[in-house]
C-alpha cells in the first residue's frame, strides 16, 4: 500500500495526540462553537477517578487497559481456562490465538441493538456495554465460529470471516434475526471486510496456508529483539485495516479510517483532519498482554492516546469540565460532525491533563503509573459507571458521538 507522507503522519500516535490537544486549546480559548471547557472542574473529575480506582484496586496494583479485563468479568479468568484446555505447544501458537481474539474483540466493538444485554454462558448473568461486546466475541471465538480448521477452534481465519453465516452470528451475539436484521447485516459485512483486508496483506497476516490477524504479532515477535514498538504495531494495523473503517476522511486515494475533517480547521496550518483510530489503538492496548505472555515487551505505550470514546466524554461532561453549547440542538451535517470531533478529541486531550494531575496527587512518576493503568483503574471505569447511571447530561452523548450512524463507531445513534 502506497501512502503519501501527509497520510502517513495521520497514522502516527504523536499526531493523534497533537491534533486532539490542538482542539482542546481552541476550546480553552473560547473558539469552539460546540464546547465550553472549565479546567477548574478537573479536580471534580480527579475525585471521581480516585474514588473508582481505590474501590476497584485498593492496593493500586492496576493491570493494563484492554479487552482482557472485560474477559475477567465476575472474577473469572476466561482466557486462562480456554488456554489451559487448548494446551498450546509453543509460545507462538498461544500468541497467535490470543492476538486473534484481541483484534477481533476490538473490531467487534460496534453499534449494537438498543438496550442489548448478553447472557454469559459461563455464569448465566447478563452484561451490557463493552463487557457484552467482549464476552460475545470471546464465546464465539471459543465455539470456533471464526475458525477454518475444525481441529483447531481457537483462531480467526480470514476465509471464515469472509463467509460467516448470519444465523450463526445472530446466535453468537444473541441478536434477533428479524428485529436486529440491519445491524446483523452490517456486522456480517464488517467482518467480511476484515477478512478481505487480511487476505490482501499476506506479508503481514499469512503463515503457510493460514491468514489470521494474530500472525502479525507472531511476525513482529520473530523479527524483534524481545521488544515490539507500540507505534509499529499501530502503523501495521492501520496500514492494512484503515480502509475497513469506512465513512471517515481520506487523503487522495488513502482511506484514513477513524479520522474526520473539522470544517473550522480548514485554512489553518496543515490539513483539517483529526485522527482518532479508536479500534486500532484498542487493539494495540489489548496486544500488550499476549506479547508479554510470549516473553516480549511492548515499548512506546506512552505514545498512545486515551480512547476518544463515550466513557471519557461522559466523565468530563458529568464532572462539569465539558459543557455542550446548544446541547439539545439538531445541527446541520457539517456542524454535527464538528461537534462529534470536538467531543472526542477534547475528551482524549483532557485525559492527558487528568493523568498528570493524578500522578502529582499520588506522587508517582509516569513509569510507575502509565496511561494504560490510569485508563483501566480510573478514567475508563469511572466513565463507564456514569454511562450506566444515565441522566440527562450524558443521555444524548451517544447520538452526538455518532451523528451519521456509522456502524463501526461503538456509540448508539
Amino acid at each position: 500500500m502506497s501512502k503519501s507522507n501527509s497520510a502517513l503522519s495521520l497514522f502516527l500516535p504523536q499526531e493523534v495526540r497533537a491534533r486532539s490537544h490542538r482542539l482542546l486549546e481552541r476550546a480553552e480559548a473560547g473558539k469552539s462553537a460546540h464546547l465550553e471547557v472549565d479546567l477548574a472542574r478537573l479536580g471534580d473529575a480527579l475525585a471521581l477517578v480516585l474514588e473508582t480506582a481505590r474501590e476497584t484496586y485498593p492496593d493500586f496494583l492496576i493491570p493494563p487497559y484492554g479487552i482482557w479485563r472485560d474477559l475477567e468479568a465476575g472474577g473469572l479468568d476466561r482466557w486462562g481456562a480456554l488456554a489451559s484446555a487448548r494446551g498450546f505447544e509453543t509460545a507462538n501458537e498461544m500468541l497467535a490465538a490470543a492476538a486473534d481474539l484481541a483484534v477481533l474483540a476490538a473490531f467487534m466493538k460496534t453499534r449494537h441493538p438498543e438496550d442489548w444485554t448478553f447472557e454469559d454462558p459461563m455464569t448465566g448473568t447478563r452484561v451490557a456495554g463493552r463487557t457484552a461486546s467482549a464476552l460475545s466475541a470471546f464465546h464465539m471465538f471459543a465455539a470456533g465460529s471464526f475458525s477454518g480448521d475444525m481441529a483447531d477452534p481457537y483462531r480467526a481465519d480470514a476465509e471464515t470471516l469472509i463467509r460467516l453465516d448470519e444465523q450463526e452470528l445472530a446466535s453468537g451475539l444473541q441478536w434477533d434475526l428479524q428485529d436486529d436484521a440491519e445491524l446483523l447485516q452490517a456486522m456480517k459485512r464488517h467482518l467480511k471486510r476484515l477478512g478481505e483486508a487480511l487476505a490482501l496483506r499476506p506479508d503481514l497476516f499469512a503463515e503457510g496456508k493460514a491468514t489470521r490477524p494474530g500472525q502479525l504479532a507472531v511476525r513482529l515477535a520473530k523479527d524483534g529483539d524481545g521488544t515490539v514498538k507500540a507505534g509499529t504495531l499501530l502503523d501495521r494495523l492501520l496500514e492494512a485495516l484503515a480502509p475497513v473503517w469506512e465513512g471517515g476522511a481520506a487523503l487522495g486515494d488513502v482511506t484514513l479510517g477513524d479520522s474526520f475533517e473539522h470544517s473550522e480547521l480548514r485554512g489553518e496550518e496543515g490539513n483539517a483532519i483529526v485522527p482518532f483510530h479508536l479500534a486500532a489503538q484498542e487493539m494495540v492496548y489489548s496486544l500488550v498482554e499476549p506479547l508479554a505472555w510470549a516473553g516480549l515487551e511492548v515499548s512506546g505505550l506512552e505514545d498512545l492516546t486515551a480512547p476518544a470514546d463515550h466513557a471519557h466524554a461522559a466523565l468530563f461532561v458529568r464532572s462539569g469540565v465539558l459543557t455542550l453549547r446548544n446541547g439539545d440542538a439538531d445541527l446541520p451535517g457539517e456542524a454535527e460532525r464538528d461537534r462529534m470531533i470536538e467531543l472526542r478529541a477534547v475528551s482524549a486531550a483532557l485525559t492527558d491533563r487528568l493523568a498528570e494531575m493524578l500522578r502529582r496527587e499520588l506522587e508517582v512518576p509516569d513509569a510507575q503509573l502509565p496511561l494504560t493503568c490510569i485508563l483501566e483503574g480510573g478514567t475508563s471505569r469511572a466513565g463507564s459507571r456514569i454511562l450506566q447511571q444515565g441522566g440527562g447530561d450524558v443521555k444524548k452523548l451517544g447520538k452526538f458521538l455518532n451523528p451519521g450512524s456509522v456502524f463501526w463507531l461503538p456509540f448508539g445513534a
